[in-house]
């Protein structure tokens, strides 16, 4: 007999874009990895390990608002560039032309008003932009000074390339 767990496969789609793990989604759910990894395949979501790596390297950084039901903050048109620009800048060699596109277009807005992307939660928006300062050298995002980068690719991933 089947476990009713509550995890239909709208959530699931939607944790697997939110960039939580199985072992993530497992526990929320009171079900086994295995469970969640087997759905997961089933309905064809396959883990990308760049998408990954972008996913858990803005988690150190921000604590992005998604609720089980609903719209959240990481479908906002600024995470979706953020994360797609980062792809980019990691080398996912997966991307199409729109996505690439749209990096690249974000890219320029970020250069042309000389602002970096911000996230606070208690927005209704969550995300907005404010003007670079000196402090903030070529990220793209406000990263604090006191707060260590999960590695130095993502750094570096987090620097406008040379003009």
């Amino acid at each position: 007999m089947p476990v009713i767990s509550g995890l239909t496969d709208a959530l699931l789609v939607k944790s697997f874009h939110r960039g939580l793990t199985d072992k993530a989604i497992a526990e929320e759910f009171g079900i086994s990895v295995q469970a969640v990894s087997k759905r997961r395949m089933k309905l064809g979501l396959v883990r990308k390990p760049i998408s990954r790596k972008v996913n858990e390297g803005l988690a150190a950084r921000w604590s992005i608002w998604a609720p089980k039901e609903g719209t959240g903050h990481h479908n906002a048109y600024s995470a979706k560039a953020l994360k797609v620009w980062l792809r980019m800048r990691l080398g996912d060699a997966t991307l199409s032309a729109e996505q690439k596109n749209l990096a690249l277009q974000w890219e320029g807005r970020l250069r042309d008003r000389e602002t970096v992307l911000c996230y606070d939660p208690n927005r209704s928006e969550g995300w907005y932009y404010r003007p670079r300062t000196e402090r903030d050298g070529r990220l793209v995002i406000d990263w604090p000074g006191d707060l260590p980068f999960p590695s130095e690719e993502f750094k570096r991933a987090l620097e406008l390339p040379p003009a």
